[in-house]
Formats: C-alpha cells, structure tokens, sequence
C-alpha cells in the first residue's frame, strides 16, 4: 500500500507541483489550500507524512504546527516545514521547534524524496524478511530469509551467484530496505548497466542513497584484506543489509583462523541488527572449512550448474534457512534471461 501524504500548502501553484512531484513516486496526496482544511484533513485521514507550509492563509505554518501536535490524533505524524531561504531566520529550530524537518524551497524529485523517506520509513519495513522480489523464489527459501540472518550464498564460476545476489538486493530495495554492497566484481556504473538489462533498476535507488556501492579493489591488501573489509562493513550498520560480492579475494590468503574469525565477526554484526549476504566461490575453500563456515551462518544458498540432457541448467539448493516461516531445503533451477532476471524453469521443462 502506498504513503498517504498530505500536503498543506497555501500557492495553489507549488501545490500542484509539489503533488505532481509526489504521485510520481507513487505516494497517495492529499492536498489542502488553508489551515482549516488541512487540520480537519489530517484528523479525518491520518496521512503518514504532512508537508506543511510555512505561510498559510489563517493561522500560519507553525501555529498549524503546533495544533496537530497537541491533538492526540495527530500528534505522532512527522511533521516537514517548506519555506524559502528568505525565511530561514524566522524559523524555530531545535527542540522548540513543533516540525521535524524543513525543506527549502524550491526543490526537486529528488530532493524531496530524498528528505520525506526517513520519516516515512519511520515505522520501519514492513517484511521482516529478505525478499528477492521473486515469489516463486522466495517460496522455495521458506518465505524469504529472516533479517537479521547471515547468509551464505555459494556456488562454482557461473552459477548465478552474482545474479541471486542482484534479485534479493532489488527484492528488499522495493521492501524500502537499505543496504550496502560491497563488490569486487563490479564498478557503480557497470553493476548499474548490468541490472537494468535484467529489467533490476536501482538507479533510482541509488540516487536517493537508499543503497550505497562501494567497489573492492582486494588485490594489493594480501592477509590484511579480511580485517579491512570487517571495518568497512561496520561503518554500514546503520543499513537493513550488507552484501559481499563476492568473498572470494577477501580470504584468498587468509588462514583458517582467521577466515573462521571474519565469520564470527560478521555474526555478531547480525547480532546487533545487520543481515549479511556473503557471495563465495565453491573452490576458494576447502571441505572442511566450508562445512565449519556452512555451520556458522543462518542460511545457505548453493548454486551450481548441472547437464540435464543437452543443456546446462543454473541449479539452486535451499540447505537451510534458520528460522523460515515454512519448510526449506528446496531444489529450484532457473534460467537468466536478458530483460527478466532469473526465471524459474518448471521441473517438466528441465526433464524435458
């Protein structure tokens, strides 16, 4: 369902810009010209965002301001204050102040969505799970993976990890989850392009800061690489995901102490609020370490790439999935179709 929004603002012009702004972006506006009319709106419909002019025909802004705050009704709804530079030293700030943002005037798409989306995610997401978007995908991962997870995604050279990885990243962007990717296989332009040609946009996304790309260049940090990444991805806590595209480089000259010990401390990053998504090559590891990290981690997602009659089919085994609201442990093969992502194949076709 989308935001509800009420704008209240007395320039029938900047009104109708500003509304045309927001339903673009798919918000539900309402709309008010005077005081009366927007205090008697934002009680009838309890928007969950109110943009608020600072000049209104009757009372004024602030004293709009201040009713809706004092009414139980309307107290808890954030409050944002539009006004032009002209007018900054007019304004209250800090704790007296009855809003709880401004905007400055004029502004764009971008700016404006930019400012209203920490105050409507305010509530926080609504899924409590890692969705990629996909619903015959999530289902065979039991629902979706629980946030606070870490998740282990593996699987040989071109077996769509990479791929996975983009449709759970798109799945929880569209779920109004932030989150930071950290990629060594990809620059922000060339991880963009690639994407978009699997009909995955975030450019939108990106602009808003709703996810934040940081390219890896591992190969000049040897041993120190694990302990690096470890810093980096603690700076992004304040994010709903970290992801790891991919693993591989970071620990390819680490022990198996201290490839044990990265995993140990990505796990207690989650314990603090964080879901982690690890890309890993099959091969970088041996068995016996990947069966200890395969036990560290909350789920783990294997992909490979097997011959069924005279194709290769990208192959995707659900191992476990802690804590899913239904059964895991699924088999799923799927096709990567330029303009469509990964498309699950009927067992029938792949038999076939």
């Amino acid at each position: 369902m989308a935001h509800k929004i009420l704008v209240i603002e007395g320039d029938v012009q900047m009104l109708a810009w500003t509304q045309g702004l927001l339903e673009d972006e798919g918000y539900d506006v309402l709309v008010a010209i005077d005081d009366g009319t927007g205090l008697k709106t934002a009680v009838s419909e309890k928007p969950d965002l109110i943009l608020l002019d600072i000049f209104l025909p009757g009372m004024g802004g602030e004293e709009v301001a201040r009713y809706l705050r004092a009414d139980p009704e309307t107290a808890e709804i954030p409050l944002i204050m539009l006004a032009n530079d002209s007018e900054l030293d007019s304004l209250t700030i800090g704790h007296e102040s009855p809003v709880d943002d401004y905007l400055i005037k004029p502004f764009d798409a971008v700016t404006l969505v930019t400012k209203i989306l920490p105050y409507l995610g305010r509530k926080g997401p609504q899924k409590s799970v890692i969705s990629s978007g996909n619903g015959e995908l999530d289902s065979k991962m039991g629902g979706g993976i629980p946030l606070g997870s870490l998740t282990l995604v593996e699987g040989s050279s071109g077996a769509g990890k990479s791929v996975l990885s983009q449709q759970m990243m798109f799945g929880s962007l569209n779920d109004s989850f932030t989150l930071s990717l950290f990629t060594s296989e990809n620059s922000v332009k060339s991880l963009v392009k690639q994407m978009r040609s699997l009909d995955l946009d975030i450019l939108d996304y990106l602009l808003l800061g709703k996810i934040r790309i940081y390219p890896m260049e591992l190969s000049q940090l040897g041993n120190t690489a694990p302990r690096r990444l470890l810093q980096a991805m603690s700076r992004e806590t304040s994010r709903d995901m970290i992801i790891v595209d991919s693993l591989t480089l970071a620990i390819g000259q680490s022990t198996l102490e201290e490839v044990l010990g990265f995993f140990e401390e990505c796990k207690r990053l989650c314990a603090r609020g964080s879901s982690i998504i690890l890309i890993l090559h099959s091969h970088a590891l041996n068995s016996e370490l990947l069966v200890r990290i395969r036990s560290l981690c909350d789920a783990h997602l294997q992909l490979r790439t097997e011959e069924v009659g005279k194709k290769l089919v990208k192959t995707l085994e659900v191992t476990k999935v802690r804590g899913a609201d239904k059964t895991t442990g699924n088999i799923v093969s799927f096709e990567v179709e330029p303009g469509w992502g990964m498309r699950v194949i009927p067992v029938s076709k792949v038999k076939g």
